[in-house]
């Protein structure tokens, strides 16, 4: 017990030295901050033991709310490093525990997941208590034992239900004494036939069949129906927690997610079916097992660097030596990191775009668990002072490659800073429409959870249009008549509510809706001077440099800083101050490199000065930056729409450069941007300009040139009137 302690306080220590002081930018933070702070219902699957747990953390008078549930997680995770401590010592020794705590304790994913409100860490410490029971009952069957790995089973898919991937692997592991002769058939439709069915079917079901046909497979014990009966009502009292959902949805809780209150209702929350089931909607965006490669690939460089050479070698000699010794036990470890690992993988069907990445992320810790298990197993093949070396260098690889200086959050004021900037920027009782999971989620914990300008309705757009959503607002807000803000017509029905309407920059405007900037939101619509917002907030803590960020998260809040300083300087230029718009279009650029508007409209400034070196600089790099996300969408498989337009902005860079060229004197290199253009993107005004390079030098360039031009945009008379001249005078 007294190791178990010290392993605890050293992994909680150093989590809480890095912990956060606000609210982290992580996916979900800020909305299950607000609802545990509210007692609210969170987006399927609700996660009713994290709400209520948090809820219970926010009644310890111990700094801010988003302080406390950060201290939660971190409590979580370093419970979780002392039960595989526990659990791998007790087998293997206590230097094989302290490197299997260290493998755990210094992963850098799960170092970030204990330092956001968010339940990973929860569900992570419920993953090694159910492996530890299974491997007591492997050793061991005792009947109150399994009881209580039931009862466990069921309170852990109340946090979360991706735990489930876990059961064939633990109820082979946990059930019956003796060897199976039938193993190979078990193996072959738990690892093959179950997940090609899934793939070709797309249901989840499947799995459950797999999980029961298990269970009663593998139980060799007397009255098998009486065993079954006690183990469903032990999951059963585990799963009631559940019951929270529609008894709070009665109540109408500020977060009332899909009103579970309705029994389809709660079925669907429980089963994402309005998600289709998967990790994100995303997916569903992609051919299914299309994108599993690339996911395998990204899990790869994780385990490379969580785990290095070393871990990995233990992890391996490890799961030989389990295989070796006790073929059972191995099999059913294998079978919850196949599941866990790349099966989990293949259903997830992300992109391997930075935002895909982070949220899959997370979920590697699973299968990163099965093989610390096997890593101290591994380490128990040494001698001590082998296995002394060994863990030396397992705790020495992560200070190496400084995974403290990429992982403490101590100075991190990223959220406090944008929801301050946001919510003072804006007048009482205005509209402020949200996007983006991080943006809209931190303007709800500071509302709710801190209490700021509890006035203004923040309204989530990707939210406006469910019937739940608009039945909340009813409730908190009758004078708010809410639509899906799609159309341009909705978003300007919004703008005409009684108080001033604003819109942050990650909502997604429809064209044609009225916007000026105004700091780090859209003003969409002219109030009277009395109503207008009276200060512009931009104020920030820190390095605002998207590349350099230690987490997507971060770099997305540091890009609409960006985007904010960018529509500064255009609309600066448009009120005829071009200094001004130069110093924030600078700022823009030097906030997020890899942003090529702002260094593609300084060109334009310095084109119009006629200073066509500066300009011909600008568009040089604005376009080399284009061309870089050009590439960056390709290698993140971009859905085609996105990448489009990508390809187009590319070519109108390119296109600009050749005219910058042609005023230099520079023929052959305005040739070769054209050209570059056009290979891009089917632009007319490249084709057009292209056609002008050659008139009177080769006709038949002239001619073809200006027809694609036609091709293109029929309506073009000054292109139609130069076809015809050049017809003639060939």
């Amino acid at each position: 017990m007294t190791a178990f302690i010290v392993v605890f306080f050293s992994c909680f220590g150093v989590y809480l030295a890095a912990l956060h002081p606000a609210l982290a930018p992580y996916r979900d933070a800020g909305e299950m901050s607000a609802s545990a702070f509210t007692l609210g219902v969170s987006h399927p699957t609700s996660y009713p033991l994290y709400i209520l747990l948090g809820r219970l953390c926010d009644a310890v008078p111990l700094g801010n709310p988003a302080y406390r549930l950060g201290l939660l997680s971190a409590v979580g995770a370093a419970l979780a490093c002392a039960v595989v401590y526990h659990a791998t010592a007790r087998r293997w020794g206590m230097l094989a525990g302290s490197g299997a705590a260290l493998l755990l304790g210094l992963n850098g994913t799960l170092w970030s997941v204990a330092l956001v409100s968010e339940m990973y860490t929860l569900w992570l410490l419920g993953a090694a208590v159910l492996l530890a029971l299974a491997l007591s009952l492997r050793e061991r069957y005792s009947l109150r034992v399994w009881l209580g790995f039931c009862l466990a089973y069921g309170l852990c898919l109340t946090n979360r239900l991706d735990i489930l991937l876990w059961a064939p692997g633990l109820l082979w592991l946990a059930l019956a004494g003796t060897e199976e002769p039938r193993a190979p058939v078990w193996a072959s439709l738990c690892f093959l036939v179950f997940p090609a069915l899934l793939l070709m079917t797309d249901k989840n079901a499947l799995l459950l069949a797999l999980i029961v046909g298990t269970a009663l497979w593998r139980y060799r014990g007397p009255d098998r129906p009486r065993w079954a009966a006690w183990s469903a009502v032990f999951a059963a009292a585990g799963l009631a927690l559940y019951a929270f959902l529609p008894l709070r949805s009665a109540r109408g809780p500020w977060l009332d997610w899909n009103h579970p209150l309705e029994p389809a209702n709660l079925v669907e929350s429980l089963l994402r079916s309005r998600y289709g089931g998967t990790l994100d909607l995303l997916s569903k965006s992609y051919a299914k097992g299309s994108l599993f490669l690339e996911n395998m690939v990204l899990y790869g460089r994780h385990l490379w660097v969580n785990f290095s050479a070393a871990g990995l070698a233990l992890a391996l000699a490890g799961s030989a030596s389990c295989a070796r010794r006790d073929s059972r036990r191995w099999l059913g470890m294998a079978a919850a990191y196949w599941w866990s690992g790349p099966v989990f993988l293949l259903m997830a069907n992300m992109p391997p775009n930075p935002h895909a990445a982070a949220i899959v992320e997370p979920h590697y810790l699973a299968s990163d668990l099965v093989l610390v298990f096997w890593a101290a197993e591994g380490l128990s093949l040494f001698a001590f002072r082998p296995a002394l070396a060994a863990v030396a260098l397992l705790a020495a690889v992560p200070l190496y490659k400084g995974r403290w200086a990429t992982s403490s959050r101590r100075s991190h004021f990223f959220t406090y800073d944008y929801a301050k900037n946001v919510l003072m920027s804006i007048p009482p009782g205005a509209a402020l429409a949200a996007k983006k999971d991080v943006q809209l989620y931190t303007l709800w914990h500071y509302q709710t959870a801190q209490g700021w300008r509890p006035d203004a309705r923040v309204v989530a757009q990707g939210l406006a249009g469910s019937e739940w959503y608009k039945a909340g607002w009813r409730r908190r807000d009758p004078s708010l008549f809410l639509l899906p803000l799609r159309t341009a017509d909705e978003w300007k029905t919004f703008s005409g509510v009684d108080a001033p309407a604003f819109a942050t920059l990650d909502a997604d405007l429809a064209d044609g809706v009225p916007r000026r900037p105004w700091g780090l939101v859209w003003a969409l619509s002219p109030r009277p001077a009395d109503a207008q917002p009276s200060v512009e907030l931009m104020a920030r803590r820190g390095d605002y440099s998207y590349e350099d960020q230690p987490d997507f998260f971060t770099s997305d809040l540091v890009d609409n800083y960006a985007g904010a300083a960018y529509s500064r300087g255009t609309a600066l230029y448009a009120l005829k101050d071009a200094r001004g718009a130069a110093a924030a279009l600078r700022e823009s650029w030097s906030m997020h490199w890899l942003y090529p508007e702002p260094a593609v409209f300084l060109g334009f400034i310095a084109f119009s000065a006629k200073d066509f070196r500066q300009a011909y600089r600008y568009y040089f790099l604005g376009a080399a930056a284009a061309e870089r996300l050009l590439g960056l969408a390709r290698d993140y498989r971009v859905l085609p729409d996105v990448t489009d337009a990508f390809r187009r902005s590319c070519a109108e860079d390119l296109a600009q450069l050749g005219v910058v060229s042609e005023r230099l004197g520079d023929i052959d290199g305005a040739k070769s941007f054209y050209q570059r253009s056009m290979a891009l993107y089917p632009l007319a005004q490249a084709h057009y300009n292209y056609a002008v390079l050659f008139w009177g030098k080769d006709w038949g360039v002239v001619e073809r040139e200006l027809a694609e031009v036609l091709r293109l945009e029929p309506a073009n008379a000054q292109a139609r009137k130069f076809l015809e001249q050049a017809k003639a005078r060939r």
